[in-house]
């Protein structure tokens, strides 16, 4: 009786012992992508709406995790020009519990919109003759512990 409790413990630990080896460990965030999007709210003709879209893909167990222990992403707005991009606003943080930061099955995502009056920060060439403006954003995740990736978004041109 004895060896066969012996034999079933030895099966129980080796079952424990596999079974801990297929948990796949936590995985470091080393990928970000940023999009950006300016349109024309048609109730209110002066009004732009924004629509910024950031996509850290990972586990959800990890994205919850990264979350709960200070990840944050962070926004800052660019006019793209030639020679040097003046940052036109920022920056803009989100954290886990803010309303469009959220850990889902694929990653983390912030999918944030708002609504801004024509002439506002999103005029980048402002003094100047406006021919037009090129703004884009550039995202970064922020883990825990200070670590960063960033990707820059598409540049959205128009009048804004």
């Amino acid at each position: 009786m004895k060896s066969v409790l012996n034999r079933l413990a030895a099966v129980i630990v080796a079952g424990v012992g596999v079974v801990g080896l297929t948990t796949a460990p936590a995985q470091a965030a080393t990928v970000i992508t940023a999009h950006l999007e300016i349109g024309f709210n048609t109730g209110v003709p002066a009004a732009r709406t924004i629509n910024l879209n950031v996509h850290v893909p990972m586990n959800e167990y990890d994205a919850n995790g990264y979350l709960i222990h200070g990840a944050r992403i962070q926004v800052r707005f660019y006019g793209s020009d030639p020679g040097t991009d003046p940052m036109i606003y920022g920056p803009i943080t989100w954290y886990k519990d803010d309303y469009g930061l959220t850990a889902g099955p694929d990653g983390i995502h912030l999918d944030y919109g708002w609504e801004v009056p024509q002439g506002s920060f999103l005029n980048e060439d402002s003094g100047v003759a406006n021919n037009g403006d090129e703004v884009y954003i550039v995202a970064k995740f922020i883990d825990g512990d200070g670590a960063t990736i960033s990707a820059n978004s598409n540049t959205e041109e128009g009048l804004y």
